[in-house]
């Protein structure tokens, strides 16, 4: 399993992942694959951890680049943020997993996974003008506990 583990590593570096989001990401297989009830066998143990491990940075890749969608839209200037040289968009992930569970993931839903209004209305069982309400009071909320951090309108 170690050797799998590091083979992956290895392959997830060669496609363009950090050390560190490749040994992440492994680690997060590794707890996936303790947590399922389903029995993997022997030798369909390493195509799983591949197949899941791929998928899981791609997850995370696609998350990272909407976090910074998010910072250049509603907290800094579009020349402010640079995807590649940018630390600001762990603070956002931090804030967003800090909010309450419902505001989490009415935030997730709209920014992250693309669902309209009308969409998470459907999902969360409310009225549209609900999620809208509650969508303003959890970008008001997110503000005013990045704005505790020091940002204010687009400065630090």
């Amino acid at each position: 399993m170690i050797g799998f583990a590091r083979e992956i590593v290895s392959y997830l570096q060669k496609s363009g992942a950090s050390k560190v989001e490749a040994e992440d990401v492994v680690q997060d297989v590794f707890v996936k694959m303790l947590e399922t009830e389903v029995i993997i066998p022997a030798e369909k143990m390493r195509a799983w951890m591949y197949r899941v491990s791929i998928r899981r940075y791609i997850d995370r890749y696609r998350r990272d680049k909407h976090y910074l969608e998010i910072l250049r839209k509603e907290f800094f200037g579009k020349d402010l943020v640079n995807p590649f040289e940018n630390e600001d968009y762990e603070l956002l992930r931090s804030m967003i997993e800090a909010l309450p569970l419902k505001e989490a993931t009415l935030l997730e839903l709209y920014y992250f996974q693309d669902f309209t209004v009308k969409e998470i209305a459907q999902i969360m069982s409310y009225s549209v003008s609900k999620v809208k309400i509650q969508l303003m009071r959890s970008r008001a909320k997110l503000r005013k506990e990045l704005e505790k951090k020091g940002y204010r309108n687009g400065n630090i």
